[in-house]
C-alpha cells in the first residue's frame, strides 16, 4: 500500500514513476523478504504528447514499455511520507509540491532549512552514529550542551506536571477561558511554575544536577543571601530550537498581577538560548512557511499558539524582541515574504522601526495585518478565526502603511507638512534595494505632494549621499549590509580557514567569479606560510588584514567539524550559479535592446550565449546531483 501511495504522489507531481516488486524468495541459502523498488524520471511529461486531466485536476498519460531489464539492488530500502505533502523514497526524494530531488542530506537541508553540517549532525543523532570530534575542548562543549538540553527537557516536564496538578487548576481554567484547547496545551507543552522559592531547584538537584549547572541553564536567581527559582507563579512557555529541543522558557505572571512584578520573564542568555537568534514556534511553522511562501510575525507566545489553533500555521513570534539580522537570516531560508501582525509606531526611531528597515534593506517583502481595535492576534484568532484569516488575506504593503500613517500625521497642503512627510518617507524608500520599486514609490510620493518626480529624486539623492541626522541613522552591522554574493564569498573564506586543504581545491575559474577584494584575500592565503595571524600580517595590507582576522575568528567560533569540504564545494557551486544567473539577467537586457534595434546578428549571438549558459546551469559541477 505504501509503495502505491508513493507512486500516486509521484504521478501527482507530473513525474514518470516505475514500481518493481521483488517477490519473497530463498536464494543460495539466503531468505529475501518481498521488497519494492520505486524509480522515476522528471522528463516523463516531455516524453508523452497526450496528457489527460480528470475532474479533480490530476493528470494521466499512457506509459509505453520501452525496455525490459533486470536490476539487482543491494542495500536497505526506506519509505517515508512527511506531513502528507512530501515523500522520501530510498536514497532519493521527490517533493510533491515543488519537484525537488536529491539525497537524504539534501532532503533534510531543504525541509529543515539547515546547512550541511547541521543536517549531518541531526541525521547522525537520529541514526545513533557518533561523529568524530576535533579535540577534547569541542567534545566538552558538545557534552555540556547535551546535558543542558536534558536538564531543560526535565524542567519542561516538571512544569507540565505542575499544570496537571491541583495547584495548576486555576491556570488551566484561565487558559481555557482564553480559548486555548487541550490539544494546544499538549502540542506547545505549556506548563506552570508554582509560587515557591526552590521547588524546581530541589527537584533538579534530586535528579543529579548541580546548582551551578541549573544556574547556567538560566533557571536560578542568585543574591547575596540565597538562591531561588527564576520562574515562580508563572505560566510557562517552553522555547524550542529548530529541531524541537527545549532551549529556554518564557514565563507569564499569574496570580500576582499588579504587585510590581514583570509581566513576562525570559531565560537569560545561555549556551543554548539567545533571544536575538530564536523565533518562537519556528520549529512548528517552518514547513508551512515554505509551503505558503510567507511568514506571519506576531509578538507573544499566546499570539502564536492561538494563530496556529485558528488554522494559520505559518506564524512565529518574536517574543517581544525587535527583528534582528539573525532572525532575518533564519527566515530567509524559508521565505522572503513577511506579514507583520503587531502594533507599530512608525513615528520616531523605535526598535520595531529599525527591524522593519533592516528587513526592507535585505530585500524582504513586508505587509501589515490590520488588527481591529488594536486587539492582540490571540484575542481575534480565539473569538473569531474567520476574522483573523480575513485580516491576513487583506494585509497591505508596509510602504502603503507608512504613506497612510505619515499623511495622517502631517498636513500635505502646507510646505512644512510636505517637508516633514517627505523626510520620513524618503528614509523608508531609501532602504528598498530594488531601484524599480524605489521609482514606484517616488512617483507615488510626488503625486501625494503634488510636486515633480525630479524634485523627489533630488531629495532621495540627498538621503543616499548623507550624512543623515544622527537620530535617523539605523546602524547596521557589516553582515546586515551584505548581499547574497558577499555572503557566499564570506562563507567560502571562512571554510578556507576551517580547513586549509580547501585552498588546493580552488580552481582559477572559481576565483575569477569572486569580487576583487575576495580574490586578493584568497591570493594572500595561498601565498601565506600558514594561516596563523603572524603569517597573515606579512602578506596582507592593513585593510584586508582586519577583514581576514575577523573571518578567522568567525571560523574559530564554529563548532561542527563534519562536512566542511562538502559545504565548501556547495558554496563554490552556489557562487557559480549566482554568477551565471547574473550574466543571464544581463543577456536578457541586451536581447531586448537588440530586438528593439532589429540587430539580427547580435540577437542570434546573444540567444546562442543564453542557451549555452542555460545548459551550463543544468550541469551539476563537482559531481553533484
Amino acid at each position: 500500500v505504501l509503495s502505491e501511495q508513493i507512486v500516486d504522489i509521484l504521478l501527482r507531481n507530473n513525474t514518470y514513476p516505475s514500481l518493481y516488486i521483488m517477490k519473497e524468495r530463498t536464494r543460495k541459502g539466503v531468505h529475501h523478504k518481498e521488497s519494492y523498488h520505486v524509480t522515476w524520471s522528471e522528463e516523463a511529461r516531455a516524453q508523452h504528447t497526450f496528457v489527460y486531466p480528470d475532474a479533480k485536476g490530476r493528470s494521466f498519460w499512457m506509459l509505453p514499455i520501452k525496455k525490459l531489464e533486470r536490476r539487482i539492488y543491494r542495500g536497505p530500502v526506506y519509505n517515508l511520507t512527511v506531513e502528507g505533502e512530501h515523500s522520501y523514497v530510498a536514497t532519493n526524494f521527490a517533493v510533491s509540491n515543488c519537484g525537488k530531488g536529491g539525497d537524504v542530506f539534501q532532503f533534510v537541508m531543504a525541509i529543515e532549512g539547515l546547512e550541511f553540517g547541521d543536517a549531518l549532525r541531526q541525521l547522525a543523532q537520529k541514526a545513533g552514529v557518533e561523529l568524530p570530534q576535533r579535540d577534547s575542548g569541542f567534545a566538552r562543549v558538545q557534552s555540556e550542551r547535551k546535558r543542558f538540553q536534558e536538564l531543560l527537557e526535565l524542567a519542561s516536564k516538571f512544569f507540565e506536571k505542575q499544570l496537571e496538578s491541583k495547584s495548576g487548576e486555576a491556570i488551566k481554567e484561565y487558559l481555557k477561558g482564553r480559548g486555548v484547547s487541550d490539544e494546544s496545551l499538549v502540542s506547545w507543552r505549556v506548563g506552570y511554575a508554582p509560587d515557591t522559592r526552590r521547588t524546581l531547584l530541589d527537584f533538579l538537584l534530586g535528579q543529579g544536577y548541580s546548582e551551578q549547572e541549573i544556574g547556567r541553564a538560566g533557571l536560578l536567581v542568585r543574591t547575596e543571601e540565597s538562591v531561588y527559582d527564576r520562574f515562580r507563579s508563572r505560566i510557562m512557555f517552553p522555547v524550542f530550537s529548530l529541531q524541537g529541543e527545549v532551549v529556554g522558557f518564557g514565563g507569564r505572571i499569574f496570580g500576582k498581577e499588579g504587585k510590581d512584578l514583570a509581566k513576562y520573564v525570559n531565560t537569560p542568555g545561555t549556551i543554548l538560548y539567545d533571544k536575538s537568534r530564536i523565533l518562537y514556534g519556528l520549529d512548528k511553522a517552518k514547513l508551512e512557511i515554505r509551503k505558503q511562501d510567507s511568514c506571519i510575525l506576531v509578538e507573544g507566545y499566546m499570539d502564536a499558539i492561538m494563530a496556529h489553533q485558528a488554522g494559520t500555521q505559518n506564524v512565529v513570534a518574536t517574543s517581544g524582541t525587535a527583528l534582528t539580522s539573525y532572525h532575518l537570516q533564519l527566515l530567509k531560508r524559508y521565505s522572503e515574504n513577511l506579514l507583520l501582525a503587531f502594533d507599530m509606531d512608525v513615528a520616531g526611531d523605535t526598535a520595531t522601526k529599525r527591524g522593519i528597515e533592516l528587513a526592507l534593506s535585505q530585500g524582504f517583502t513586508l505587509k501589515i495585518v490590520r488588527l481591529e481595535g488594536g486587539k492582540d492576534p490571540a484575542d481575534i484568532a480565539s473569538k473569531d478565526p474567520k476574522v483573523w484569516q480575513e485580516a491576513i488575506a487583506q494585509a497591505s504593503s508596509i510602504i502603503d502603511y507608512y504613506f497612510e500613517t505619515t499623511f495622517a500625521a502631517f498636513d500635505k497642503t502646507t510646505a512644512e507638512g510636505k517637508k516633514k512627510a517627505a523626510a520620513l518617507l524618503l528614509l523608508v524608500i531609501f532602504k528598498l534595494p530594488n531601484k524599480i520599486e524605489q521609482t514606484h514609490w517616488v512617483q507615488r510620493l510626488a503625486e501625494e505632494l503634488d510636486v515633480k518626480e525630479e524634485v523627489v529624486f533630488q531629495e532621495l539623492r540627498k538621503v543616499e549621499q548623507g550624512p543623515l541626522p544622527r537620530e535617523k541613522i539605523v546602524s547596521l552591522s557589516p553582515a546586515e549590509k551584505k548581499g547574497r554574493r558577499e555572503l557566499i564569498e564570506e562563507r567560502i573564506l571562512i571554510l578556507l580557514f576551517r580547513d586549509p586543504e580547501n585552498l588546493k581545491k580552488l580552481k582559477e575559474g572559481d576565483t575569477q567569479l569572486m569580487s576583487f577584494k575576495t580574490q586578493e584575500i584568497v591570493a594572500g592565503l595561498q601565498g601565506a606560510k600558514n594561516l596563523e595571524f603572524s603569517s597573515l600580517e606579512k602578506v596582507f595590507s592593513k585593510t584586508n588584514l582586519e577583514s581576514t582576522k575577523r573571518l578567522a575568528l568567525l571560523a574559530d567560533l564554529e563548532e561542527d567539524e563534519e562536512g566542511i569540504q562538502d559545504e565548501f564545494l556547495l558554496c563554490l557551486k552556489s557562487l557559480m550559479v549566482f554568477s551565471l544567473k547574473e550574466r543571464l539577467e544581463g543577456i536578457i537586457k541586451e536581447i531586448r535592446k537588440a530586438e528593439g534595434a532589429k540587430e539580427s546578428i547580435k540577437l542570434n549571438l546573444l540567444l546562442q550565449e543564453f542557451h549555452e549558459i542555460t545548459k551550463e546551469l543544468l550541469v551539476p559541477p563537482y559531481g553533484g546531483s
